[in-house]
């Protein structure tokens, strides 16, 4: 079975002359990348490949990643739009109330009564809240992802909406 990666950044411009680009954060825990031994960059057309990481270092408030082996501007260029990914065993652990974006996404969502209404398809991010986008039956949902409205119950997997009348 193929491992699943997660996505923690963007490979954007190369930076000076030896071969570092700068890196767009795509995490809350950006202190995570000085830890960053081996990583995967995909492309946008969905190709991959495994890189061993030189080093992960600041510029002010601008991040930059050196790979092993590509010691040019063109060399590591060639990486521009490339999204770093690491294994979800390696993501950062998040409280246990909490749950990254590709834990949400694909999980069922129930009533409290138990009704299924359909699947998260995507989270979207609002300055107040998120709100999970669930397929039901090809029709759209929008539920605002607050904990007065919807509980994660991960031993089942599942979010749990309050029944609240016009939500549904």
């Amino acid at each position: 079975m193929a491992q699943d990666f997660v996505a923690v950044g963007k490979v954007m411009k190369p930076r000076g002359l030896k071969g570092e680009a700068f890196l767009m954060p795509l995490t809350d825990f950006p202190e995570r990348y000085k830890a960053l031994n081996s990583v995967r960059v995909e492309s946008p057309d969905g190709s991959s490949t495994m890189l061993d990481v030189a080093y992960v270092r600041q510029y002010g408030s601008r991040t930059a990643i050196k790979f092993e082996g590509f010691n040019t501007p063109e060399e590591v260029g060639r990486f521009r739009n490339y999204f770093v990914q690491v294994t979800r065993d390696a993501v950062h652990p998040l409280p246990d109330d909490m749950l990254y974006v590709f834990e949400v996404e694909g999980m069922p969502v129930e009533t409290a009564s138990g009704d299924l209404v359909g699947h998260v398809v995507e989270v979207l991010s609002h300055p107040a809240n998120d709100v999970y986008v669930v397929d039901r039956d090809g029709e759209e949902v929008m539920i605002p992802a607050v904990r007065e409205i919807v509980t994660v119950d991960r031993d089942a997997g599942k979010l749990v909406v309050q029944e609240i009348e016009g939500l549904l």
